[in-house]
């Protein structure tokens, strides 16, 4: 960036170089304009004038040739060309710069600029006098060696004028700058003194500076400057004074700074111990939550207006709606039926954990499923939101299992009336084969005690054996015989049955296992109507069981057959339906399959998903407890290795019905 005086120093020069410019563009337009308008007239006038000497002189054409050429040497003079009284061109010059435009023949009519017509009269041999015209073009612009020099002096006054002021403008700054060298001394002498004097004396206050002058042209600098100066000390004290407690605010930072550092440190201690604690109680809440909604019952925490507080998800399971959802509603509009309970009650504030806080066996309708369930209460003593716990436990399955095991007491204790009975109806019954023996013995056989009680009687025994053979006393006796064996051997196979052997394995005939299966089916009051009907292949292994397990698994599926085809038969449009069991036997690879089919109405896709779950039934209250099929799956699983298939049965013979098969392996 350029100084102010080097400013004025160009603006200067700039100045005397545009008014020297000015004024030599005035000088040449003058001398243009004096050219135009006075030399370029006079002297075409003056060459005129000449060749009208010349030709009054009687001049030859080579000297007018002559003189005309040596007149388009001058620079003011274009082109000259002499026409005779008949406008002919007899003479023509003109300057090389120049381009020719007189024409041959002169008309009255060419117009030219700067063109002036000079009529000349000269006298002929004849004394006759002749008119000749001279056409003059002059040249009015100034010539470039005049234009040349003209700019050539004006460059050099511009120099000369230039360096005239460059060496005055030195001359002046020289001038200007002599008191400012003398003040910056004055300052200079000023500042040596008072390092001089802090470097010796090493005093925390210096001498002030106070500079005189006696020109007053840079008076208000100085008295600028003393100002300045004073400033400048008072903000030196100012500045040392800030320092000064700048180190002792640093100082008092540092101090701050370590005890903040060991704030932070101990903060940060308190923050990692903190987040831990969060940790542990969020894993902790989470732990809780996930001990809540694993548990089976549904858990309620409730405020002293009986309001949800909280609940797990087993509660909006059983609500059909999310527990999230469930805060806040009144525990009575959810579930009605407690309300109808005497365990708690809106005005119940006096209730301690030694009250009887639980009620059983409450049917709960609102809820899905229904369900049968103990509600217990538990009171909160800290004083908090939740002031009561309410649990609420499914024990649908539970009151199910106990019924079950009422009617298996029940069942054992028949089963053992039932034992004891056959002991006490085999004596008899043995008594009487066994005395029925006897009978034919002694009236159908030839055995000497016969003979002889017959002589003392005097009957014969060929007419004894005659009636009786005519009256059918043997038929009646082989009748009551064979109901003797068939007895004998139903009461057999119930001991057989009811006796607990799960343990006790052995090798078993198939044909055995399926006849010993339909003869106690044949005993069963609700099998009485059954068409049961068997087909077991020849050659068939034994098998490796407990035989009154699998036949246990037989009969129950065979009840089921029959029960599934009454329960078609009750709901049919027409009045029967014939009840056709079959009972299957034969070798698949390394199983022994024995196959139940029935031509009831089958099973339900999204029932058969379900038949072998445990308490899983589609029978009435009542009539079914959903444990057969389970059972019978598992002795045949998991008793004896097994396999327990439904199949649905479709085919040309019929169009449904079920199909159980169990496979036994080798």
């Amino acid at each position: 960036m350029m100084l102010a005086r080097q400013k004025a120093m160009l603006a200067t020069v700039v100045a005397i170089s545009l008014i020297i410019t000015l004024t030599t563009v005035a000088y040449i337009a003058a001398a243009d304009r004096v050219g135009r308008e006075h030399l370029a007239p006079q002297i075409s006038q003056a060459f005129a004038d000449l060749i009208q000497i010349e030709l009054t002189q009687q001049r030859d054409d080579m000297v007018l040739r002559s003189v005309i050429e040596r007149m388009t040497q001058h620079y003011q003079i274009s082109e000259v060309a002499l026409y005779n009284p008949h406008n002919q061109r007899l003479l023509h010059s003109y300057n090389h710069d120049h381009n020719p435009g007189l024409p041959p023949q002169l008309t009255d009519s060419y117009q030219q600029p700067w063109l002036k017509l000079y009529r000349i009269n000269r006298q002929s041999d004849s004394n006759l006098s002749e008119t000749f015209t001279l056409a003059i073009v002059s040249q009015v612009s100034l010539p470039s060696f005049f234009l040349l020099d003209t700019v050539t002096t004006s460059l050099f006054v511009v120099s000369f004028s230039a360096l005239i002021v460059f060496l005055l403008y030195l001359t002046i700054r020289k001038w200007q700058r002599q008191p400012y060298r003398e003040l910056l001394a004055e300052v200079h002498k000023h500042n040596h003194k008072n390092n001089d004097k802090s470097a010796g004396e090493k005093s925390n206050k210096d001498e002030p500076i106070h500079i005189q002058t006696q020109d007053p042209d840079i008076q208000p600098l100085v008295h600028a400057l003393n100002d300045l100066f004073w400033l400048r000390d008072q903000r030196h004290l100012h500045l040392k004074s800030a320092h000064q407690q700048a180190e002792s605010a640093r100082l008092r930072a540092t101090r701050l700074s370590d005890e903040t550092r060991m704030m932070n440190d101990n903060l940060a201690k308190e923050v990692s111990v903190r987040r831990g604690i969060e940790v542990q109680l969020k894993n902790t809440q989470l732990l809780l939550d996930s001990i809540l909604n694993a548990m089976p019952s549904a858990i309620f925490a409730l405020d002293k207006q009986l309001r949800v507080v909280q609940c797990n998800q087993q509660a909006g399971f059983w609500l059909q709606t999310d527990s999230s959802q469930l805060i806040g509603r009144p525990l009575y509009q959810l579930i009605p039926e407690l309300e109808q309970q005497p365990l708690l009650t809106h005005s119940d504030t006096r209730r301690t954990k030694d009250d009887h806080n639980k009620i059983e066996r409450v049917q709960l309708n609102n809820l899905t499923p229904a369900i049968i369930a103990d509600v217990q209460l538990f009171l909160m003593e800290n004083d908090q939101q939740a002031h009561y716990v309410i649990r609420i436990d499914d024990i649908s399955q539970r009151q199910r299992m106990e019924e079950i095991m009422v009617q298996t007491e029940k069942m054992m204790s028949v089963g053992g009336l039932a034992a004891g009975m056959a002991h006490e109806i085999n004596n008899p019954l043995g008594a009487m084969l066994q005395n029925l023996q006897n009978i034919r013995r002694r009236l159908l056989t030839d055995l000497p005690a016969n003979q002889r009680i017959a002589d003392e009687l005097g009957l014969e025994p060929q007419q004894i054996a005659s009636y009786a053979q005519r009256r059918d006393i043997d038929k009646l006796l082989d009748n009551i015989q064979d109901a003797g064996e068939r007895a004998a051997r139903i009461i057999r196979s119930m001991l057989q049955f009811a006796r607990n052997d799960h343990l006790q394995k052995s090798w078993v005939n198939v044909r055995e296992l399926v006849d010993t299966t339909l003869t106690i089916a044949a005993t069963d009051v609700d099998l009485k109507q059954s068409q049961l009907h068997k087909q077991v292949a020849d050659n068939l292994p034994d098998v490796y069981c407990v035989p009154s397990e699998i036949e246990q698994v037989l009969l129950n599926l065979i009840k089921n057959a029959q029960q599934a085809i009454d329960k078609q038969t009750q709901f049919s449009t027409e009045q029967t339906v014939s009840s056709d069991i079959r009972i299957h036997a034969s070798l698949n690879e390394e199983y022994v399959c024995i196959a139940v089919e029935d031509n009831g109405p089958g099973i339900p896709a999204e029932v058969a998903a379900h038949i072998f779950e445990p308490f899983y039934t589609t029978k009435d209250v009542g009539e079914g407890t959903g444990l057969g099929l389970s059972v019978s799956y598992f002795i045949i699983t998991a008793h004896h290795q097994g396999k327990l298939i439904y199949q649905p049965l479709e085919n040309a013979e019929q169009s449904s019905g079920s199909r159980f098969e169990i496979q036994l392996p080798l």
